[in-house]
């Protein structure tokens, strides 16, 4: 049996505004973190304003109550660091990592811009520009437009999941500054959001800190929102395929893609070892069968996108147009097999070893931990998702396995199939095998 990772000493205190708040000890690293994830993700976007979570996230760091723009980035490079950003589908999150003797500085600094950002109106205009830009530029990389051509494909019912994080140019171009006052005063509340901190003092004394520094705060009163809507993503009887004509491309981005799982799953961990055998190593089914011995592509995976509450999963490949449809023939077929058969007993316990190693590496840093530890308490898990996971990925049986393999295979009923590439080929290549549409591509900016 694999012995599991002991997490370091910790603390966890739910406060009476809903804020969760979380202290990590971790000894000999001279280093303070921390982590503010609020429930402001992408699914909270309102209709007709995809993209607003991510828009408003990245205004931010572009002017608070007491500082402009300068002022924010001469505060962050100050004290040596970066201030991270991120927006997924569940929550945007803020961080900041300093040597210790900063770490009241830190946590002030980090508060000011995640609570009392002032939205000047010349930034915000700045921001659609640039915004509007990095979509247009995005129709240049066939990867991206895939996995945008995924959400137009397969998410088409009424769901809060039911967009890109990044939006769509037709709604970017209605954002106003009250837009972002709005979306931000919404959703920047303590409940539901969680502050964690990871520092070589111990973890009552790090919850001490955190309590000094958001006494000094003064929250407006708590909003609510409606409640979020998380329709069941549709199903076809049939595999169709969606093309994204990109005209003159020589090569063809392939995505086949199915309704997955969320994170808080029962199912979670023998679809991540199934998953595993399928295509999520570099040794696994579908990169032999693909790469090694016919020579399709370089690039071969499949993954479980889990998020909150629903997930797809995807298979992701490319090729020259010449062989999109023996790469789309070879994949389902393997596919196929495999949702029928389910991972050999060899390949099973391969793929246990192979998880079951890499899972300490990712908790190794002062911010791997800090975002492990709250996607755990946010997502509903708790705590023993993380010190019981490697004995869990040991435990997988062969049945569960097989029950995952047949769950979850991308190319199941239902599936889509996306290609971005030359319209023509890809439709006479695919003919045959499915119903085809064509697009032009600039549909998906």
């Amino acid at each position: 049996m694999t012995r599991d990772v002991a997490l370091p000493p910790l603390q966890t205190a739910s406060e009476p505004s809903g804020l969760t708040l979380v202290a990590i000890q971790r000894r000999g690293v001279p280093l303070f973190h921390v982590r503010f994830s609020v429930p402001a993700g992408a699914s909270e976007d309102p209709r007709d304003k995809a993209g607003l979570a991510q828009f408003t996230a990245d205004l931010l760091r572009r002017g608070t109550l007491k500082r402009d723009a300068r002022g924010v980035d001469e505060l962050i490079e100050s004290m040596g660091t970066g201030l991270g950003i991120e927006v997924t589908l569940d929550e945007a999150a803020l961080t900041l990592t300093v040597p210790v003797d900063l770490a009241r500085q830190a946590l002030d600094a980090l508060l000011e811009v995640a609570l009392q950002p002032s939205f000047p109106e010349n930034e915000v205009a700045a921001a659609r520009r640039r915004t509007l830009a990095a979509l247009q530029s995005d129709l240049d990389e066939p990867s991206s437009v895939a996995a945008r051509g995924g959400h137009a494909r397969l998410r088409r019912a009424p769901s809060a999941y039911g967009h890109p994080a990044h939006g769509y140019k037709r709604d970017v171009e209605t954002f106003q500054r009250e837009d972002a006052l709005s979306f931000h005063a919404s959703r920047y509340r303590p409940r539901g959001a969680l502050l964690a901190v990871v520092g070589n003092a111990e973890a009552a004394e790090l919850l001490a800190l955190i309590r000094e520094r958001l006494a000094l705060l003064k929250w407006t009163a708590d909003a609510r929102t409606q409640p979020l809507d998380f329709a069941a993503l549709p199903r076809e009887g049939a595999l169709r395929a969606l093309v994204l004509h990109k005209p003159d491309s020589t090569q063809a981005q392939v995505r086949i893609v199915a309704s997955g799982i969320p994170r808080r799953s029962l199912l979670y961990m023998p679809a991540v070892v199934a998953n595993t055998v399928l295509g999520g190593g570099f040794t696994s089914l579908l990169v032999d069968a693909i790469r090694v011995d016919r020579g399709l592509s370089y690039s071969v995976s499949t993954r479980l996108a889990m998020a909150r509450n629903a997930g797809l999963s995807v298979f992701a490949s490319f090729t020259k147009n010449e062989t999109l449809r023996e790469l789309v023939d070879v994949a389902v077929e393997k596919m196929a097999s495999y949702a029928r058969s389910g991972p050999s007993e060899e390949a099973l316990v391969k793929a246990r070893s192979y998880i079951g190693g890499l899972f300490p590496l990712g908790m190794e840093s002062h911010e791997a931990l800090a975002e492990q530890v709250a996607d755990a308490l946010l997502d509903g898990l708790g705590l023993d998702h993380l010190a019981t996971y490697r004995s869990r990925v040991s435990a997988v049986t062969t049945a569960q396995a097989h029950e995952a393999a047949a769950r979850l295979s991308p190319a199941r009923e239902g599936a889509q199939l996306i290609v971005v590439g030359d319209g023509d080929s890809s439709r006479k290549a695919l003919a045959d095998l499915c119903l085809v549409e064509v697009r032009p591509i600039e549909e998906l900016a």
